[in-house]
């Protein structure tokens, strides 16, 4: 435990003297300039990026109608089948009393 206690006293005593640190003068500049020209900032979202994801979005929900479509005027042995499918997915809640 003393060495512990040695190693964080070594540790607290090399940052004796060690001062703020400092932004290079052209960084400072550069930040300076861009809070007192709020015209040159460019927006952090760019317009074509929010049409991308838009025709994204509209892609995904327009095959999800046409799935639901198409698959609800599908032919009736379809519908035999996907009830068979969730009365067996579903078997297990007969076994438990809730």
């Amino acid at each position: 435990m003393k060495s512990k206690e040695q190693w964080i006293e070594r540790i607290m005593e090399s940052l004796d003297g060690a001062g703020p640190a400092r932004l290079s003068p052209d960084a400072m500049e550069s930040i300076l300039k861009r809070m007192q020209d709020p015209g040159s900032r460019t927006d952090s979202v760019k317009l074509s990026l929010v049409f991308k994801i838009a025709a994204v979005i509209l892609l995904l929900i327009s095959l999800n109608v046409f799935t639901i479509v198409h698959y609800s005027s599908s032919s009736g042995s379809s519908k035999v089948i996907s009830k068979s499918i969730a009365s067996e997915y579903f078997s297990y809640m007969d076994h438990y009393n809730l």
